[in-house]
């Protein structure tokens, strides 16, 4: 007689548990990040803007508010949207475009890449590892 309280308290936890591991799952899958936002290193060509000991490569991040995606100095006076899917323009033509795409590693890791035309000036952008 003790054991079907028992067994039904350990039902009702077992079942309590699977509830809450498959809502989690569920808000990991909602929860998307934003492929643009984010800090990337920047390379090019022709880089004389390098400075350091090293010549470290300049950091560009980019942010999103309610009129588009931002770049961080020098860029950061052009304001960009995603005109199609991965590829982010300041919709006048003035600047250029920003293409967006990855690389993956023979470890599986994956880092974002972003290729900017501006026409006067390309360059790549590598963003942190995923």
């Amino acid at each position: 007689m003790r054991r079907a309280p028992i067994m039904l308290l350990a039902l009702t936890l077992l079942t309590s548990l699977v509830v809450l591991a498959s809502s989690r799952t569920a808000e990991r899958a909602t929860e998307k990040t934003d492929p643009w936002v984010g800090t990337y290193l920047q390379y090019g060509r022709f880089e004389t803007q390098r400075q350091g000991q090293f010549g470290e490569a300049r950091t560009i991040t980019i942010s999103k508010d309610e009129r588009g995606y931002r770049l961080s100095a020098p860029y950061d006076s052009w304001t960009f949207t995603e005109v199609e899917k991965g590829v982010l323009s300041d919709g006048k033509g003035g600047i250029g475009k920003i293409y967006l795409g990855s690389a993956e590693f023979a470890d599986g890791k994956r880092v974002p890449v972003l290729r900017a035309d501006f026409g006067y000036e390309w360059f790549i952008l590598y963003g942190d590892m995923r």
